[in-house]
Formats: structure tokens, C-alpha cells, sequence
């Protein structure tokens, strides 16, 4: 009988590290990018915008206004995807360049539910590109205004 109760005791705390192990962890964009770069460093973002129109692209050097892009990216929560073929009506291609190495991030806003990230010149090239998907109401406005 003790056996037995070991036995489950042990299946339980198995079941329950691979649930924890293997459910999707939530983190925000400032997480998973923005803390991997000094963002007083940024010294500009090319934005090319892509809709059925076409693409307009520009290139945002106003500090005031990178901090706002960056702090609109910041608050996006984010959970990890493998979204390969994103259905999207408009998106957004960003590129952050710092003062010191150039293109640091390049960031892919596919309306405000997906968003892929790559690190130029990562340590790991295999882990330089990454793909996640937005989960909380993200507002696109600061990126969208640079346009306006």
C-alpha cells in the first residue's frame, strides 16, 4: 500500500514539472528584446509600413519619438509561436540601429497580433530569429504616427 502512494506521489510530481516545463510562458516584448539592448543607445529606427497600398518607409531619429516607439513595444505581452503563415492587412518592418554597432533588432509587427524578432549579429545564429504572438491589447498608435 505505501508503495503504491509513492508510486502516485511520484507520477503527480512528474506530471506536474513537465505541465510547468512545457506550458507557454508569458513575458513582454521589454523581456524579450528591449533588456537585451540599451535603449538610450538607439540612435534610430527605420520603419517600413506595408499594407495594400504599398510600402512608405521611414526613418525616425527624434529621440522623443524613438523612446515613444520603444515604450509602445515595451507593453506588449507576449507569448512564443511558431506562426508561419500569418494572414495580416498591414504590418510593420522596424529596424533598430544603435549608435555603436548599427542594426542591433529587427522587429516584424503583423497588425497588433504577431510579432517577429531578430538579433543581428547574435551569438547563436539559429536562435537570432524568434516569432511570438500577442496577447494583450497592443496599441500600435506610436509606430502608426511616425507615418502621419
Amino acid at each position: 500500500m505505501k508503495r503504491l502512494v509513492y508510486l502516485a506521489a511520484a507520477f503527480l510530481i512528474v506530471v506536474g514539472l513537465g505541465i510547468f516545463y512545457f506550458s507557454p510562458k508569458n513575458f513582454t516584448l521589454q523581456e524579450a528584446v528591449l533588456d537585451k539592448l540599451d535603449t538610450n543607445n538607439v540612435a534610430s529606427i527605420e520603419v517600413i509600413k506595408r499594407e495594400q497600398q504599398g510600402e512608405h518607409t521611414k526613418n525616425v531619429t527624434n529621440s522623443e519619438e524613438i523612446n515613444e516607439i520603444l515604450n509602445s513595444l515595451s507593453a506588449a505581452k507576449l507569448k512564443k509561436s511558431r506562426a508561419s503563415d500569418i494572414q495580416f492587412t498591414e504590418s510593420y518592418w522596424m529596424t533598430l540601429k544603435t549608435k555603436d554597432k548599427g542594426r542591433a533588432y529587427g522587429l516584424t509587427l503583423y497588425d497588433n497580433d504577431y510579432i517577429n524578432t531578430f538579433e543581428y549579429n547574435a551569438a547563436v545564429p539559429k536562435n537570432s530569429s524568434r516569432s511570438y504572438k500577442i496577447t494583450n491589447d497592443f496599441d500600435a498608435a506610436a509606430i502608426r504616427n511616425a507615418f502621419k
